[in-house]
């Protein structure tokens, strides 16, 4: 037998072989997209009862000395160069006062305002 006839031959067996997939494929496809035909009785499922939602933790407070730290950090950077911003943003929260006039209850926004400068 020639090698034409073995490759043919060879091909038309992968083809039979495509053809039996596509079937089985087909028959599986239909027996599970048919309707059940008997109710199935399955044990009632317990529903969990759900999770309580997470707190959100509290961030820690800052003290007056990492205010005072973030303020000197932000004023010596890029060579001094926010210095004016960050004396303007001390006297804003000391109601034109100094740092020791700042109300603790101001820290977080403060330092929430100094991150930013210099981010422009």
């Amino acid at each position: 037998m020639g090698k034409m006839n073995e490759l043919s031959l060879l091909l038309d067996e992968m083809i039979e072989a495509g053809n039996k997939m596509v079937e089985t494929a087909e028959a599986l496809k239909e027996y599970f997209s048919a309707a059940p035909t008997e109710p199935e009785h399955k044990k009632p499922v317990k529903e969990k009862a759900p999770e309580p939602e997470p707190k959100p933790e509290a961030k820690p407070q800052r003290s007056k000395s990492d205010i005072r730290a973030l303020l000197v950090e932000k004023s010596n950077a890029a060579e001094g160069k926010y210095k004016p911003q960050v004396k303007a943003l001390v006297k804003k929260y000391a109601d034109g006062g100094t740092f020791s006039d700042i109300k603790p209850e101001s820290y977080e926004a403060l330092a929430a305002e100094l991150e930013v400068i210099g981010d422009a």
